[in-house]
C-alpha cells in the first residue's frame, strides 16, 4: 500500500466524512504551512521535511471532504524552482482555497489542492529532498494516533487530558 492510500485509510478509520469539517480542515492546512515557513526560516530540516508532509497529510483528507480523487491531485510532478517562490505560491494557493470553500465548486477546489502539491513537491526539489520521504516521514508520525474529532478538528488523545 502507497503513501497516499495509507492516509486515506488513516482518516477513514478515524472518520474523517462524519467528524471532520472543511473550514477546520483548511485551517489546518495553514496551521502546517505556518510550520513549514518556521521551519525554514529557523533552517530546522527536520522540522522542515516534517511539515512538508505533514501539509501533504492534510490535503489527503481535504480531497476526502470534497470527494475527489486522492491520487489525481497527487499525479502532479514538482519542478526545481526558486524556494522563496515555492512559499509564495504555496502561500497563493492555500489561501484561494480556503477563500473558495464555501462556493461549492469543488472543481476549483481540486485545482488549488492540485497546485499546493505542485508547490509542495517543487520546494522538496529545491531544498533538496525527497517529497515521497517527507510524506512518509509524517504518515509515521500519525499512523499510531488516536483521538477525536471536537467542532471538525482531529484532536490528540493526549491532548484530550
Amino acid at each position: 500500500m502507497n503513501t497516499i492510500d495509507k492516509v486515506k485509510q488513516w482518516f477513514i478509520d478515524r472518520d474523517l466524512e462524519n467528524g471532520g469539517r472543511l473550514d477546520k480542515q483548511s485551517l489546518k492546512l495553514s496551521e502546517e504551512f505556518g510550520e513549514l515557513c518556521a521551519g525554514y526560516l529557523k533552517k530546522n530540516e527536520q522540522l522542515t521535511k516534517d511539515s512538508i508532509g505533514d501539509c501533504a497529510v492534510v490535503i489527503v483528507g481535504l480531497t476526502l471532504l470534497i470527494k475527489v480523487d486522492v491520487h489525481k491531485i497527487f499525479k502532479t510532478s514538482g519542478y526545481d524552482r526558486d524556494v522563496m517562490t515555492c512559499f509564495g505560491f504555496l502561500n497563493q494557493n492555500i489561501s484561494e482555497f480556503q477563500l473558495c470553500q464555501d462556493f461549492g465548486d469543488n472543481g476549483i477546489l481540486e485545482l488549488y489542492l492540485s497546485r499546493t502539491i505542485y508547490w509542495l513537491k517543487s520546494l522538496s526539489i529545491a531544498l533538496g529532498y525527497s517529497f515521497e520521504e517527507c510524506f512518509e516521514l509524517a504518515y509515521q508520525e500519525i499512523k499510531d494516533r488516536k483521538g477525536r474529532w471536537i467542532d471538525g478538528t482531529f484532536v490528540k488523545e493526549e491532548d484530550l487530558r
